[in-house]
């Protein structure tokens, strides 16, 4: 009997842990030292950043085969944003708590958790107290539109640049203007649109709104999203390879433009990386024997992978910062942080994203009269060449896994 559709796909799952845990080692070794120096090197680092980019790359592609769904937006937003609203809510709280021992901060009316510092030990090495302020803008997602908010995590910068990504495909998906004959001028508009505003309107002196509306579409990174909606493209033979080959080429010099070719090396390591997606999505499944042995674990982290991006950075830096203070080596310090990851990635998909999420789809579903959506099927049979090899998505479909139901 053929392989059908809803089987799932190993090789999926590899790429989801491999794209958020080279997000989580790359914040812990190279980005923590960066943004606060006391913490000093670790046993290595890894100063790649290939993990976000290819997972929006991953979401575009999984947008394209799950979109015919029923309720496909609602299931999504529902997905994301309960879990994103408590990473905030926790991380604020621990944030306020962390930083008033780290700097010995006083407060006035509203006490530790709301009210304003009225004085703080002077420290080499201060770290930043958010304000309620900052909560309100953090919970909204309006850090990347009002310079005004401080960002309590830098890794919520993908959340709203989602949401903004949905929305659009949802508006047009029905009215089908992505097709066959119009695709090419939608998705290379996305790589040459963008930089071509980058150096005309988007320029250093440019008024704030230019910048907020630039930035908060994240209009320097559209072109991911059409990298893989071009692989989907081709993975269904709707694209020629050697057009697949020229756009991809053509995003990563986006890529590198967008940021004044200062890192080259993480634009080549994506490149790299899309080559693998690409054998994932054109590609028969990575189900070899090694690999099935370990398919377990593979789909268990590749199911909390939404929630270990969520909530891994600000904390593991807090928690870095302690344990220095007890006198940890940059090993433990390494190992405590990943672990911390894994373990609050788990909690939060458990308690929040998963329940939250059934509760909010099953009341939907129950609203308009019928069952919760199914996925739709891949548009060909596994057993063929150049098929899409997509099964049901796993959790925190969106962004970091591009995918919706736990096994």
């Amino acid at each position: 009997m053929p392989e059908t559709s809803s089987t799932r796909k190993i090789s999926w799952d590899i790429l989801r842990v491999l794209a958020v845990f080279a997000v989580v080692v790359e914040h812990i070794t190279h980005q923590a030292p960066v943004n606060h120096p006391e913490l000093g090197g670790y046993p290595f680092s890894l100063p790649l950043q290939f993990g976000a980019s290819t997972m929006l790359v991953i979401s575009a592609f999984f947008v394209c085969v799950t979109i015919g769904r029923r309720g496909w937006l609602w299931n999504r937003v529902a997905r994301l944003v309960p879990a994103y609203l408590a990473a905030v809510i926790v991380t604020y709280v621990v944030t306020r708590i962390a930083v008033t021992v780290f700097d010995n901060h006083t407060y006035g009316a509203g006490g530790w958790l709301f009210g304003a510092s009225l004085s703080s030990a002077p420290s080499t090495f201060p770290w930043l107290l958010p304000s309620p302020h900052d909560l309100v803008g953090n919970l909204l997602m309006m850090q990347v539109w009002v310079p005004g908010f401080h960002w309590i995590d830098a890794s919520y910068w993908t959340m709203p640049v989602q949401i903004a990504a949905f929305v659009v495909a949802a508006f047009l998906f029905p009215r089908r203007w992505l097709n066959a004959r119009n695709a090419p001028l939608w998705l290379w508009s996305l790589v040459i649109v963008p930089v071509v505003l980058r150096f005309t309107v988007r320029t250093d002196d440019a008024p704030q709104w230019v910048k907020s509306i630039f930035d908060g579409l994240a209009l320097n990174r559209v072109q991911l999203f059409g990298v893989g909606v071009a692989i989907w493209l081709w993975s269904t033979g709707r694209m020629r390879v050697w057009h697949l080959g020229v756009y991809i080429l053509a995003a990563l010099v986006a890529q590198d433009t967008h940021a004044y070719f200062t890192d080259t090396p993480s634009t080549i390591a994506l490149g790299v990386v899309l080559v693998v997606v690409c054998v994932a999505a054109g590609g028969r499944d990575w189900d070899v024997p090694f690999v099935r042995r370990l398919a377990p674990a593979i789909t268990w982290l590749a199911g909390i992978s939404f929630g270990v991006y969520l909530i891994h950075q600000q904390l593991g830096f807090i928690l870095a910062r302690t344990l220095l203070d007890l006198g940890a080596t940059p090993l433990e310090r390494f190992a405590a942080s990943f672990v911390l990851a894994v373990v609050l990635g788990w909690l939060l998909t458990k308690l929040v994203e998963r329940p939250v999420h059934r509760l909010l789809t099953q009341s939907h579903a129950g609203k308009l009269g019928r069952s919760p959506a199914r996925p739709v099927p891949s548009p060909r049979p596994i057993n063929q060449a150049n098929t899409v090899g997509a099964g049901p998505p796993t959790s925190g479909e969106s962004f970091a896994a591009a995918n919706s139901q736990s096994r």
